[in-house]
């Protein structure tokens, strides 16, 4: 893979390092099948537990290396070596190997034959391979379905006894270099201290330091995680502190890291907020998640003394764990001519759209838009939600009107979330609008749900809380968009605040017998009666002091043409953070009505 440095090569090191499949996480909660099926379960016990076996037993990922051997029709007696090794070889020891996170391995015919049943059920009902995105909703990199015939295969060969067939006949084992997915990292950093997690409580939000010393700037072109404690690590979002405000807070509190789910000092200007829409730091990782070299000679930015910090999420397992989680690290060779940029539909995992799910809703919906002001190349997707989430969706209306399918998980599972990488960048004109709804199920008939009965649910953090988005990594097309495209990011999330804060006013209002005015007087006569004095428009305020006299004297400064507008050809970069505020329908200019609507305000 061209631009990344893997042990003095650009290659990657493992025989397998380009097949990247996730490996199996352990349960929190009871999951398992898809969670509408109707599957009889397979093992004398409750389905409730049949799921959490199947869960935290099963991870038949994949593995592209090998051709299949399945015919147009499947044999009504398939044998090991001629029929199933390759099924096997090809989509399951990947993970199902020594070292790796499923529980027990596939490597061989005695190991295959001893859960052939378990194999085939699973296999049928489609919980394995673990893939979710529904085919015709993007094509991407890795996708793991196996066909009719491969299906039928296993089943058969369960059924027909089991037959080993001929030695001769049995393809060649894959091999692995290295237990890491990726190949041999470039830097494997591990947190300093474990960190005990009771069996019992809420869940906790807990940074952990990771000094790397480095001497030079590098750029990160993939990484992989490894928990020490699957069971109990829900996320990690591993971000970047320059200054030492995190070495510092590092076990203040006589246990290791500091509390909280807020960034530390990245640097000078950078967000401090976990929750930013652009893909700060160097990403993250969640339960299911597939580790990947970004395509397209993509890296990103490591800067020379930099710490990393880890934003875990850990989530209590019914028994005391500990977890210290591990880190490898995969070098680019150098600097990317190109920048990746990431937005999410809703944006911030759906945290200012107001979500609040009744109890018992069954079909709760979240709905937002982005549209691109410049040409972009989406790269990858996904989506988060917590254990109501039901389903994921992403369309795209290009500026003729024509719409593309981006994304869509039909069956949400929170055991499994992962990024998924487009076979070929989708490339989108500017002006194309991305529609991202999420959908969540509140209702008793949902196994995944955790109260019983159900509770009305809102945003937040906890796993029992909710938060839902579809996230997009993308890249502009002119390297010279990037700041235009970013601001855009950050104009949609202010876009969401307003929309948001409009819609809870108007609803307390509508409860107020429409008494109360606009909600800008209502947010004049609270900062008077804060300061205890008048609410002039013009006195000093927490708006900090005469801002609309300041605002309207740079704005008549920028109208060179004195025309009453301000055209885009007079807006200069100082001003161009604090325009795209007042340019409410986006179109690059001021017009006499936005400010005429800034003067109301």
């Amino acid at each position: 893979m061209p631009g990344l440095v893997r042990n003095g090569s650009s290659q990657p090191s493992a025989t397998c390092a380009t097949r990247l499949t996730p490996c199996s996480p352990a349960s929190i909660w009871p999951s398992g099948r898809p969670r509408r099926s109707a599957a009889t379960s397979i093992f004398p016990m409750t389905k409730i537990k049949t799921s959490k076996l199947l869960i935290a037993g099963m991870a038949l990922a994949g593995w592209a290396g090998l051709p299949s051997t399945a015919s147009a029709a499947a044999k009504a007696k398939p044998t090991f070596t001629e029929d199933v090794a390759p099924i096997i070889f090809n989509n399951c020891t990947e993970c199902h190997r020594s070292g790796q996170a499923a529980p027990f391995e596939l490597t061989n015919y005695n190991n295959v034959k001893k859960r052939a049943r378990l194999i085939a059920k699973v296999t049928e009902d489609r919980y394995m391979p673990p893939w979710h995105p529904v085919e015709g909703h993007g094509k991407f990199l890795d996708e793991r379905r196996l066909t009719e015939v491969e299906l039928a295969t296993l089943k058969n060969w369960h059924k027909s006894g089991m037959t080993e067939g001929p030695a001769d006949k049995l393809p060649e084992p894959p091999k692995f270099e290295s237990d890491w997915l990726l190949g041999e990292p470039d830097l494997v950093v591990t947190m300093p201290k474990a960190f005990n997690v009771p069996a019992d409580g809420p869940d906790i939000y807990r940074n952990f330091v990771i000094p790397l010393d480095l001497k030079e700037d590098k750029w990160v072109a993939g990484f992989e995680v490894r928990p020490g404690a699957r069971s109990v690590l829900h996320h990690v979002i591993i971000r970047l502190d320059e200054t030492g405000e995190a070495r510092r807070a590092d076990g203040a509190r006589g246990k290791p890291g500091f509390t909280g789910m807020r960034g530390v000092g990245g640097g000078r200007g950078r967000s401090r907020d976990v929750f930013s829409g652009s893909l700060g730091g160097l990403g993250g990782w969640a339960v299911g998640g597939t580790p990947r070299i970004l395509p397209l000679g993509l890296a990103r930015h490591l800067p020379a003394g930099a710490d990393l910090v880890l934003n875990s999420h850990l989530h209590p397992s019914g028994k005391e764990e500990s977890e210290k989680t591990t880190i490898g690290l995969y070098f680019a060779d150098k600097k990317p001519d190109r920048t990746m940029i990431g937005f999410q539909v809703p944006p911030l995992f759906g945290s200012v759209s107001g979500l609040d799910i009744p109890a018992g809703e069954e079909n709760y919906e979240l709905t937002s838009n982005f549209t691109t002001p410049v040409d972009i190349e989406l790269i990858g997707v996904g989506a988060h939600m917590h254990y109501l989430g039901h389903t994921a969706k992403a369309t795209a209306t290009l500026p003729d009107g024509s719409t593309k399918p981006l994304f869509y998980i039909d069956d949400w599972d929170f055991n499994w979330q992962n990024n998924y990488y487009y076979e070929n960048p989708l490339r989108l004109p500017a002006g194309t609008t991305i529609k991202g709804v999420v959908t969540f199920d509140n209702s008793a008939e949902n196994p995944h749900n955790p109260f019983s009965p159900p509770r009305r649910v809102r945003w937040g953090l906890e796993s029992t809380d909710e938060m839902g988005s579809v996230n997009f990594r993308a890249v502009p097309v002119n390297e010279s968009d990037v700041e235009r495209f970013k601001d855009a990011v950050r104009d949609q999330f202010v876009d969401e605040v307003r929309i948001a804060a409009e819609k809870r006013f108007n609803e307390r209002r509508g409860s107020r017998g429409g008494q109360g005015g606009d909600l800008a007087d209502r947010l004049r006569d609270r900062l008077r009666d804060r300061r205890g004095g008048s609410s002039s428009r013009t006195g000093n305020s927490r708006l900090g002091g005469d801002w609309r006299g300041r605002l309207g004297s740079r704005l008549k400064e920028l109208d060179k043409n004195n025309n009453g507008e301000i055209e885009a050809d007079e807006i200069d970069e100082r001003s161009r953070r604090y325009i795209r505020f007042i340019d409410t329908n986006k179109d690059g200019k001021v017009s006499k009505e936005e400010l005429s609507r800034l003067n109301g305000r």
